[in-house]
């Protein structure tokens, strides 16, 4: 059975969450504040951890740094009261995998916590370095597509070399024409899932129709873009240009579904100007961004010129004679 650690410093809690978590099917644990849950899941390793936000003398969301610092894929879920949503929109930043406004309701707690075993589940299935498959895609074929011997390009490489081991959401930041698409197409290759799950869609050019029919689905439960990334990567291009409206659907979306797929999201913008500005809804921003890349123009690299443009001629003269 799953197992739960729930932090939080009332007993009474405790006791109420273990009374409607255990008949689930969960085993579940307690630590009454941050220090001790962390000495447990160390000593333990929970699939779920599920803690307050405020607590003394370590709160909610330095307990959630300190679980990513140790373990990268602990499934955090935070718990918060209403006052204080803001916070735990902010945990979202820090890695949380979701977070539960109290007083909540039974079935939304249940429902939370099996989408969280899910989400852990997909981890374990793809293990620590799955996303590394020599037959699928090795290192060198990365140097392929990411062409250059800029100081921003061996950072980037590096970056997606990285990211092919996680499966946390990335936010490609870049002008037009900088690689976003390319750095997208890496990351569902490393994934091993068929090309036919990658599923792009641009936010600008999509009518209101077609997205709600795609992605939003109805009730907000996901609609036929969602089903066909299932098991590999959602793309989303410029989000920004979503209404607020349209965004705020789109965090239920996710927040349902999205531990089915890789969502990688681009854009030309800066989003958390957006959100300063009141531009882009802000739980949004910290589920998309919480691994920002950015690529660099070519004309602030310079000399990766020569290597594209003898990359780009062999390209074009193997393309003249296999069409002879």
């Amino acid at each position: 059975m799953p197992s739960v650690l729930i932090v939080d410093d009332l007993i009474s809690i405790h006791e109420m969450l273990e009374a409607v978590i255990q008949p689930t099917g969960f085993i579940t644990a307690f630590a009454t504040d941050g220090e001790k849950a962390l000495a447990r899941y160390k000593a333990e390793k929970f699939d779920l951890v599920l803690a307050d936000i405020d607590m003394k003398p370590m709160d909610g969301i330095t307990l959630l740094k300190q679980l990513k610092l140790y373990d990268p894929n602990t499934v955090a879920i935070i718990m918060t009261a209403y006052a204080s949503t803001e916070s735990a929109v902010q945990a979202l930043k820090f890695g949380a995998f979701d977070y539960l406004q109290k007083p909540f309701r039974v079935d939304e707690l249940i429902a939370t916590l099996r989408r969280g075993i899910e989400f852990k589940q997909f981890q374990d299935a793809r293990g620590p370095t799955s996303g590394l498959p020599s037959a699928v895609l090795r290192n060198d074929e990365i140097e392929t597509r990411l062409i250059g011997i800029s100081p921003q390009i061996k950072k980037l490489i590096l970056q997606v070399k990285k990211l092919m081991t996680v499966r946390t959401p990335v936010l490609l930041v870049g002008e037009n024409g900088t690689g976003k698409m390319d750095v997208a197409e890496i990351l569902h290759s490393a994934s091993g899932a068929p090309e036919e799950n990658f599923v792009r869609i641009d936010c600008s050019l999509s009518s209101e129709a077609n997205f709600r029919e795609g992605l939003i689905g109805v009730n907000g439960a996901g609609g036929t873009w969602i089903a066909q990334a299932k098991g590999g990567t959602l793309f989303l291009q410029h989000p920004h240009c979503l209404d607020l409206a349209t965004q705020k659907e789109l965090v239920g979306v996710l927040r349902n579904t999205a531990q089915g797929f890789r969502l990688v999201c681009s854009t030309t913008e800066d989003l958390e100007r957006l959100v300063d500005e009141g531009k882009f809804h802000d739980e949004l921003f910290y589920r998309v961004a919480s691994l920002p890349v950015h690529l660099t123009p070519l004309r602030e690299r310079p000399e990766d010129i020569p290597l594209l443009l003898k990359h780009y001629s062999a390209h074009a003269t193997n393309a003249l004679f296999e069409s002879i």
